[in-house]
This record gives C-alpha cells, sequence and structure tokens, in this order.
C-alpha cells in the first residue's frame, strides 16, 4: 500500500494509515487490545514473511474480505517495524 504524506501544521499524517487501524479498531480491539503488543509478536524474518504468515493466518482465525484482511496485515506488520 502506497501512503502519501500530508504536512499539516507540525504533524505528518499518513494518509492510509487511518483506515487499516479502523480496520483493526473493528475487527480485533475486541479481543486484542494492544496492536502494538500483536505486532510484535508475529513470527518472521522479514517484513515479508510476517505478512504472509499473518495472512494465512487470518484466513481461518476470521472470516474477513480478503481487502479487509490486506489492511490488517499492512497495519500490524507496519508496527512491527523498527
Amino acid at each position: 500500500m502506497v501512503k502519501f504524506i500530508t504536512l499539516v501544521g507540525a504533524s505528518l499524517i499518513f494518509v492510509g494509515q487511518g483506515a487499516t487501524q479502523e480496520a483493526y479498531e473493528q475487527y480485533c480491539a475486541t479481543c486484542h487490545a494492544s496492536a502494538g503488543r500483536l505486532a510484535r509478536k508475529l513470527e518472521g524474518a522479514t517484513a515479508e514473511e510476517k505478512g504472509a504468515k499473518l495472512g494465512r493466518f487470518l484466513e481461518t482465525h476470521q472470516k474477513l474480505d480478503p481487502e479487509v484482511r490486506a489492511k490488517l496485515v499492512d497495519y500490524l506488520v507496519g508496527l512491527s517495524r523498527p
């Protein structure tokens, strides 16, 4: 997912990040309150490995629309980066 950056005052807003966070809050936060904690537990040596494993897990964990699943993967893998 390509993220565009907009400068608002002294803050940077990553357009698209809000949509993925909303997906997390809607589908995951009830049981997984801390997205950061969940992201740190992702297995894999690279972002691609983490995303692939998480995507496969989410196929059976919750029956989500593939677009929503992709947003959740992007969001959580993004949080797992140092």
